[in-house]
């Protein structure tokens, strides 16, 4: 790999706090094509609050619904979860999100999501990322 490479995929570290193979393979392969990847979704997902319509807890709530829903990877459904907790989200409100999106998905993309929630709750992730902190129960 080209130092090229290994500086874009320190950025996206720097940022996401970890890669995924495509990250490593485009550094490999083009390491253009990740530094401009890496920058459209960097700005997409953690941009600015400032004329945005969506904080950042809403961004990965909806990121949860759109990566169920596309039956996406599991470690991208992680990864937004993971990210909707640490910005205030509810595992209820993480749940509601992919459940939503098993409507016109269809059930079996929410039973995905839901085997990468529970690995995840128990810090069994296929994405290492810093633990989340234990939620306290709602009262009623």
């Amino acid at each position: 790999m080209t130092p090229e490479g290994k500086a874009e995929l320190a950025k996206i570290r720097a940022v996401r706090g970890y890669t995924l193979p495509l990250h490593e393979i485009l550094a490999e392969a083009n390491p253009e094509f990740l530094r401009r990847y890496g920058q459209l979704a960097s700005y997409v997902l953690f941009g600015p609050q400032e004329n945005r319509a969506l904080d950042l807890k809403t961004r990965f709530l909806v990121l949860i619904g759109i990566t169920t829903a596309v039956k996406g990877d599991r470690e991208g459904i992680e990864w937004a979860a993971h990210r909707a907790i640490q910005n205030g989200a509810t595992w209820e409100e993480v749940y509601e999100a992919a459940f939503l999106a098993g409507l016109p998905a269809g059930i079996p993309a929410f039973e995905a999501a839901c085997r990468a929630f529970k690995d995840l709750k128990r810090g069994k992730g296929w994405v290492k990322q810093k633990p989340l902190k234990k939620q306290r129960a709602k009262r009623k």
